[in-house]
């Protein structure tokens, strides 16, 4: 299949290596760095004109679509009858967090991951998301599916960027994608298409992120008895920290190893948990900021490097340790 740019010089695609609801992912034979997300005709149809607007402006940003971690808009595609089809990006190469993120995949989609690397790749995602922000770009539909890693860097990059929000003036395109259990309750109830996204929305999602990767993809807000995490999030039932029911019971911790593991981070990253994922629940403003999140999990990279925290994924049972 032959694509187009605007001045209408041509590029032949290769494989398929991706695709979604909204489209599809191909090489370009003569440019193995780049990719062509092409998308299906009827989405473009319900997004209208507005998506190419939208598309136009990403690709305007210089400075993003050059990053080297960001799979950003570069080049508009067209097909043999200057019909809009999609647009080229920097081909990304990775493993969705999903694997990273899993009690059991994770060993082996990256074998060496400890927790050192975790929190060397959460310490880039941050510089990453702090630069969309100082950009006026929100993510928006943050989760553990659209950023994906290189196993043996740890290098994070993050894919779908056309669905995040970005501002041209007094103009808004939004994000019209998320899922609920990775959004905070201000936007509960509404159609994702008419939400405008703030630094807030981000800092609670990328919050969520976070707590899974370091906990082995346990939903911050599963708890015993509880409900699912969407109502759980609702009513801020977070079952980690002082105040949480007593194991076993009703809203606790689940059952399994999720304590051992809360109890090996740091003081200061859980009490972000604690401030952004119950205090911040109702309250935006004291969402734990990129600049906290930085400064903690810095000084928890350190301890670790230190041998004063465990960096193994699933660290000893300080009770199995003394029975054995």
């Amino acid at each position: 299949m032959d694509v187009y740019d605007g001045k209408g010089n041509s590029r032949k695609l290769g494989e398929k290596v991706g695709g979604g609801g909204q489209g599809n992912v191909y090489l370009v034979r003569s440019e193995p760095t780049k990719v062509v997300k092409i998308f299906h005709p009827d989405k473009l149809k319900e997004r209208g004109t507005e998506f190419r607007e939208k598309i136009e402006l990403q690709k305007s940003m210089t400075e993003l679509a050059q990053h080297s971690n960001i799979a950003w808009p570069r080049i508009l595609v067209f097909d043999q009858n200057a019909h809009y089809i999609g647009y080229a990006m920097k081909r990304v190469e990775g493993i969705p967090l999903t694997k990273l993120a899993h009690p059991m995949l994770y060993e082996k989609s990256f074998p060496d991951l400890d927790r050192i690397n975790i929190v060397k790749m959460l310490l880039i995602l941050l510089d990453i998301v702090d630069e969309l922000h100082k950009n006026q770009v929100y993510i928006g539909d943050i989760n553990l599916g659209n950023i994906i890693c290189d196993p043996q860097t740890f290098q994070p990059y993050l894919i779908d960027a056309d669905s995040y929000q970005v501002k041209k003036d007094n103009k808004v395109y939004r994000c019209p994608v998320g899922r609920p259990e990775m959004t905070p309750i201000e936007h509960h109830g509404k159609d994702f298409q008419y939400i405008t996204r703030t630094i807030e929305s981000d800092l609670f999602s990328l919050a969520i992120l976070m707590f899974q990767c370091l906990m082995l993809g346990r939903h911050p807000y599963d708890n015993i008895g509880g409900g699912n995490p969407v109502e759980n999030l609702k009513n801020a039932s977070f079952p980690y920290g002082e105040g949480g029911a007593r194991p076993g019971y009703e809203g606790a911790i689940p059952r399994g190893n999720w304590y051992n593991i809360w109890s090996h981070l740091t003081y200061n990253v859980k009490s972000l948990f604690i401030q952004t994922l119950k205090n911040g629940v109702t309250q935006p403003s004291q969402r734990a900021s990129i600049t906290d999140w930085k400064d903690a999990l810095e000084k928890y990279f350190h301890a670790m490097q230190r041998g004063y925290n465990a960096k193994e994924m699933k660290p000893k049972d300080p009770k199995q340790s003394q029975n054995s």
